[in-house]
Order: structure tokens, then C-alpha cells, then sequence
């Protein structure tokens, strides 16, 4: 079975593949309840050219078509980079058990920064941040660095 230094690991090399393809290198990793992989996915929204296609968004399609469930309550979530409004709506729409995230997203997340979608009390998501912060930053820093 996977540990969570695992399963952050399988994200990172999901956000590198994105890196790879000049995408903002995000990734993401959905965990069954048993300890599973389900799904794997990372950026593509330039690629097809669609805003939507953020790692998270990708991934839960993914896991949601695999399992043919309507939601993944048993599941949890492991996202490069805190994720934003529209991927924290998709987590809490599709009752995900729990999100882990890496980097924190000062002007776009919607965890613990701006607008911070699972604060009311009807949310029944846990959620754990700062796994592999450091190398999801780095990433992310060298990307926007090497295109400015």
C-alpha cells in the first residue's frame, strides 16, 4: 500500500508531465478508499484550449467514469497546488472525502485563501495542507519564472 509521501509523489510527476507540455504544472491523484489509485490527471488547459481544464477538474471526471458513481465520498483528493473556486466546488459537489494539497495559491486558492469554499458548517471535507509544499512550489516558481 501507498503513504502519503506516495501518493503526493504520483501528483508531482503528474504536475511535471504538465510542466512538460508548457502547462502550468498542477497535478492531481484521486485515492480510493481502499488505498487505490483511481485516477491520475494535470493541467491541460492550454492544450485544449480550455480554462476548465484544471488537474482537479480532469481527475475527478476521470475517477467519476472509472467507478460509475455519482460521487466519490470514500475518495480522497491529492492536488499539487490549493486548488481554486471552481475545482473546490467540484471537490464538495462530488463529496470527496479529503483533499491534501501542496503549495498554497495566495491570489487564486479558495481553501485557506480568498474566498475559502468549505468554511461553512454543512462542508464535510477534510482537508490537510503543506504535503511536499516545497517541491510543488519550486515547480511552479521555475515554470512562471522561464516564461517571463
Amino acid at each position: 500500500m501507498l503513504n502519503q509521501i506516495d501518493y503526493m509523489s504520483l501528483a508531482i510527476k503528474e504536475a511535471i508531465k504538465a510542466k512538460n507540455k508548457d502547462e502550468v504544472p498542477v497535478g492531481a491523484i484521486i485515492v480510493g478508499g481502499c488505498g487505490n489509485v483511481i485516477a491520475k490527471a494535470h493541467n491541460l488547459v492550454e492544450t485544449r484550449n480550455d480554462p476548465t481544464c484544471h488537474a482537479e477538474k480532469l481527475v475527478i471526471e476521470k475517477a467519476l467514469k472509472i467507478t460509475g458513481q455519482r460521487f466519490l465520498n470514500d475518495c480522497d483528493i491529492w492536488v499539487t497546488l490549493e486548488p481554486c473556486v471552481m475545482c473546490a466546488g467540484l471537490i464538495k459537489q462530488t463529496r470527496i472525502r479529503r483533499l491534501y494539497y501542496g503549495a498554497e495559491d495566495k491570489k487564486g486558492g479558495a481553501i485557506d485563501n480568498g474566498v475559502r469554499v468549505f468554511l461553512d458548517n454543512k462542508t464535510r471535507i477534510e482537508i490537510y495542507s503543506g504535503f511536499s509544499a516545497d517541491q510543488s512550489e519550486r515547480l511552479l516558481k521555475d515554470f512562471f519564472y522561464n516564461i517571463r
